[in-house]
């Protein structure tokens, strides 16, 4: 009957296995009481007390003139093909001399006649005399009829006699009267002599409770060792008993196993059995089991009466402390908080518990499972497991996150959480004892938690984490969904992030596989008051629609095992991504790598069969320290929804303080598509479990923003003048085009170029196209670099020359000069003007 699947009525967590819960039962009922009242005429009146007759108002049967034999005890065990019955004969020697116990015997019969066979237990075999003035038991034990009642038997004493036909002389025998209680009478101790060692035994709490079809009935009994030699756990079998006979197997909950018990010490033994709710809780015993070597059976060897007890909720309220004792010390539990996300199919319940170490002394919590019974009587596993080794200081607190899924055809609403001991290892039972059920507070399903907050305890301060935002990213082989949490440390001491994993799940779908925990700090430290960003990420594919998403945060334990911290939820569609206006910067907070950004000029490069869309960003260092930047990534995204992932180009060093940086990026589009209200969705690009390094290769993008932009080319100069090539800016002047009466044209011009340094710049594509336009239209092309063709100077000077049949002979003429900016084979003109050739070296 294990509890590592969804059923209803199973037996695991089914029993209050410890004090604890027990102390919190109450209505447990004894069967007499006795009190006095003092009436309004001030005369006292007594209540009629109940009397109860049990074995000892049945009178003794006497062997010798002073020695007699009372019966003592009677205790039947109900089997499926008859029962087993023991009694107790005690034999007191009142002569002044041994009594030889061979020479006597018992026998028993039923009222009709039925006699029974009957042998000694083994532990009274080798018993074979008396010495005078002591006393000793002797207990029988025989095989009866199924439904035999004590009331139906009679209990003879026998002493051998050979001069008698059948060498039997009956000196006595016990009839026990059907109003006689054979049984302890509840509230009271009986004292067992177990392995020549007394000890009294007590009924001290009972109690119940209810669950789907059963009735989980617990007991402590509590074991005082009145001897003098230390008691050892003799292995009793314990067994509930209802009014018609049915038994019930008990189970004693792992901490009672091979126990040891000092002299005149105590033990409370908690019992467990689950008895069908058809079974009713009244005129219930207990019975204490042995097993004999020589019977080779498992004999009842006492029965102790139990009160009637009603079924009572032992449930502790929500954020109500529940005291579990633990070693020498003590824990306090509550439930501190619950979350429902409601999903297509099923449910995902968050539970929030808090452990706290009341006591004096440093306490290691056991591995605890974690079970939630639903209102209509199913039992559900909670995969969420305590830490191995997990110990709390005097006054730490600690909270533990617990999460289940609920099918969509079971009701979640006021479920219960049960906290079970761990099973003994070697138990053949398939119990768990809880030291603790809790209500949760009513369940409210939560929808859309951007913005919302939650709290987590760890062993050095409270974390709050923050859902800031979701969004959906155009990715070149389909979407990226990242969910951006804020993590803070609300304490006064910088703490230590544990290995943490995420995960998302849309709709019903769990995404495991490809789904990634993005760290932007490399380091988990995390000072008192500071927060850090965390973004759970997953690709799907580009078609997909979903209308729910839930992203789970968990605390890795180990390879396998995991505890979820917190879980948030969205519905309906994801917001839109924060558009940036055109003129406006768009901060990145991301912390100890801020960053403001904006759109420094973006146009259209034409081309012949297809169009390349650029874009520059100024990022500047918000940081007071020298940073990294961010590695960004990004996509052209049109009005109508076409994506186009875009290359990138920017510095592979570190930013200093307040410093600018230039990111170019780039796409070719095709010559159809509009670029009209065209955006740029930018974002830090991320590799694996990080934001990506310098020079890395990104696999993916999160805290993305899309800039507007305005995509009209740039005017061009109608001279040779400010021509801008950000950062350059190219003056031109003496211009010159020599004709020298051949083929060869010699081109030669001075120039100063500037350079802006407020800004870095990465790896730099972009060239100065100088191209010479004939009056007959032929056009003449050279290429020059910035900084390596021509330098950043004033006064420099540069040239270049081109051959054509066309000039030969040529002895005057005009020309255009157009200049261009150059870029991945696409060019925007800058400036254009007119010129005549220099015929002045033409003879």
């Amino acid at each position: 009957m294990g509890g590592n699947q969804l059923k209803k009525l199973p037996i695991t967590a089914a029993a209050l296995g410890v004090t604890m819960l027990l102390a919190s039962a109450q209505g447990v009922t004894a069967a007499s009481s006795s009190n006095t009242k003092l009436n309004t005429s001030k005369t006292t009146t007594q209540q009629t007390k109940t009397v109860v007759h049990t074995l000892a108002n049945l009178a003794p049967v006497k062997i010798t003139a002073k020695s007699m034999v009372k019966l003592t005890d009677i205790n039947i065990l109900s089997q499926d093909e008859g029962s087993i019955l023991t009694y107790t004969l005690t034999i007191t020697n009142g002569d002044s001399k041994s009594l030889d116990l061979l020479d006597y015997w018992s026998k028993v019969k039923t009222t009709s006649g039925t006699i029974y066979s009957t042998s000694l237990m083994s532990k009274d075999k080798g018993k074979k005399t008396l010495s005078a003035g002591s006393s000793t038991t002797l207990t029988y034990v025989a095989k009866v009829a199924k439904n035999v009642k004590p009331s139906n038997l009679i209990f003879q004493v026998i002493k051998w006699d050979f001069s008698q036909a059948n060498y039997e002389s009956l000196k006595g025998q016990f009839k026990i009267p059907a109003t006689y209680l054979t049984s302890t009478p509840e509230n009271q101790s009986k004292t067992l002599k177990v392995f020549n060692t007394p000890v009294k035994i007590l009924v001290n709490q009972f109690a119940a409770y209810s669950s789907g079809d059963y009735n989980y009935v617990n007991i402590g009994l509590n074991l005082t060792n009145i001897g003098y030699n230390i008691f050892e756990d003799p292995k009793l079998k314990f067994v509930i008993k209802t009014a018609n006979g049915a038994s019930y197997p008990m189970s004693a909950d792992p901490s009672s196993v091979e126990y040891k018990i000092q002299p005149q010490d105590n033990k409370t033994l908690n019992l467990m059995a689950a008895v069908p709710k058809s079974m009713k809780l009244e005129k219930l015993e207990l019975q204490l089991v042995q097993d004999d070597e020589t019977t080779k059976l498992s004999l009842p060897i006492a029965t102790m009466k139990l009160p009637d007890v009603q079924n009572k909720s032992l449930a502790v309220e929500p954020n109500v402390e529940k005291f579990v004792p633990l070693g020498s010390g003590k824990i306090a539990v509550s439930v501190r908080g619950a979350t429902v996300l409601e999903s297509f199919n099923e449910h995902d319940l968050s539970m929030r518990l808090m452990l706290r170490n009341t006591s004096g002394t440093t306490v290691t919590i056991p591995k605890y499972t974690f079970e939630v019974q639903t209102a209509d009587g199913y039992r559900l596993p909670i995969s969420s497991q305590i830490a191995d080794n997990l110990t709390l200081q005097p006054l730490e607190e600690r909270v533990i996150n617990l999460s289940v899924t609920i099918p969509e055809n079971v009701n979640y609403q006021k479920p219960q959480l049960f906290m079970n001991l761990p099973a003994a290892t070697d138990s053949k039972e398939s119990f768990s004892y809880p030291v603790g059920i809790f209500d949760l507070p009513e369940l409210q399903p939560v929808q859309n938690m951007i913005g919302q907050k939650q709290y987590v305890t760890t062993s050095n301060g409270i974390l709050s984490f923050t859902l800031s935002s979701i969004q959906r990213l155009p990715w070149s082989d389909g979407d990226l969904v990242s969910a951006k949490i804020t993590v803070q440390n609300t304490g006064f001491k910088t703490i230590m992030l544990p290995s943490l994993i995420g995960e998302l799940k849309l709709d019903s779908a769990k995404l495991t596989s490809d789904t990634k925990l993005i760290q932007t700090q490399s380091v988990g430290l995390l000072g008192a008051g500071m927060s850090s960003e965390l973004y759970v990420v997953t690709k799907i594919p580009s078609y997909l629609d979903f209308s729910q998403l839930q992203v789970t945060l968990s605390e890795k334990l180990s390879d396998t095992v995991s505890s979820a911290w917190v879980q948030f939820g969205n519905s309906g569609g994801l917001p839109e991504i924060e558009t940036i206006e055109v003129g406006k910067s768009y901060n990145i907070a991301t912390s100890g790598r801020q960053e403001e950004i904006k759109i420094n000029r973006s146009f259209v490069y034409t081309g012949v069969s297809s169009n390349l869309v650029y874009a520059e960003l100024e990022v500047k260092n918000m940081e007071d320290h020298q940073i990294d930047l961010s590695q960004f990534i990004g996509a052209f995204k049109s009005d109508t929804g076409q994506t186009y992932k875009a290359t990138v180009s920017q510095i592979d060093t570190s930013a200093g303080p307040e410093e600018k940086s230039i990111v170019a990026l780039w796409a070719k589009i095709p010559k159809t598509l509009s670029t009209t209200d065209m955006k740029l969705v930018v974002g830090e690009g991320i590799t694996d479990n990080k934001l990506t390094p310098l020079k890395g290769e990104p696999n993916g993008y999160v805290n993305a923003a899309a800039f507007a932009l305005t995509m009209s080319p740039p005017s061009a100069n109608s001279s040779l003048t400010s021509l801008g090539l950000f950062p350059y800016t190219l003056n031109v002047k003496n211009v010159k085009a020599a004709l020298n009466g051949s083929s060869s044209v010699n081109v030669t011009f001075d120039y100063d170029q500037t350079r802006n340094m407020d800004y870095a710049i990465g790896e730099f594509s972009h060239k100065y196209l100088f191209e010479l336009v004939d009056t007959t239209g032929r056009t003449f092309e050279k290429e020059f670099t910035p900084e390596t063709d021509l330098k950043v100077t004033s006064g420099g000077s540069a040239s270049f020359s081109f051959s054509d049949l066309a000039f030969e002979g040529r002895k005057i003429g005009n020309y255009t000069l157009n200049v261009y900016d150059l870029f991945q084979g696409q060019k925007v003109k800058l400036g254009s003007q007119n010129f005549y050739y220099d015929t002045s070296e033409v003879h």
